[in-house]
C-alpha cells in the first residue's frame, strides 16, 4: 500500500506542479497599465516557483489518506478549488469537483482530499509578497496511480 501512496504522490506532486504553472501564467496581460507595468519590472512576483508550489503539494501529500480497498478508486478525477488568506489558513470550504468512479469512491476521496488539505493548512510556505498570485490555486488529482 506504501508503494501505491507513494506512486500517487508523485503523480499528484506532477499534476498539481503543471496547475500551478498555468495559473501562474493565466493572468490577463492588458488587465491595466499597473499590471503590464509590473510584469515587465518583476516578472518573478506574478508567479510561484516550482519549489514554492511543491512545498504546496508536499504538504497536502503528507496528509492525504485514502481508502484503497475501494476497486473503483483509480477512475476517480478530483479538482480542488482553494481560497487562501493572507497567513495560508484556507478561507470558507474548498470546492471540490468530482468524476468518475462510483458514488462511494467519490465520496470517500472528496472526504480524503477536504481533510488533507485542513490538515495542511496553514501555508505559511507561501511567501506574502506574492498573495495575488496565490490566494486561490486549483489541484487536479488523478487517482489512477492508486491501482497500480
Amino acid at each position: 500500500m506504501s508503494k501505491n501512496l507513494f506512486h500517487f504522490a508523485k503523480v499528484f506532486g506532477i499534476y498539481a506542479l503543471l496547475t500551478g504553472l498555468i495559473l501562474g501564467l493565466a493572468f490577463p496581460f492588458n488587465a491595466s497599465a499597473e499590471t503590464a507595468n509590473r510584469r515587465n519590472s518583476n516578472a518573478n512576483s506574478l508567479v510561484l516557483s516550482v519549489a514554492e508550489t511543491k512545498a504546496v503539494v508536499n504538504a497536502i501529500q503528507r496528509q492525504f489518506i485514502v481508502d484503497s480497498r475501494l476497486k473503483d478508486i483509480g477512475s476517480v478525477r478530483l479538482m480542488i478549488h482553494i481560497k487562501l488568506a493572507r497567513d495560508g489558513h484556507v478561507v470558507g470550504n474548498p470546492d471540490v469537483q468530482v468524476t468518475g468512479g462510483s458514488e462511494r469512491a467519490q465520496k470517500s476521496l472528496t472526504d480524503a482530499a477536504l481533510r488533507a488539505v485542513r490538515r495542511a493548512a496553514p501555508f505559511t510556505m507561501l511567501p506574502k509578497d506574492k498573495y495575488d498570485v496565490w490566494k486561490e490555486v486549483a489541484f487536479n488529482f488523478d487517482t489512477s496511480a492508486l491501482t497500480q
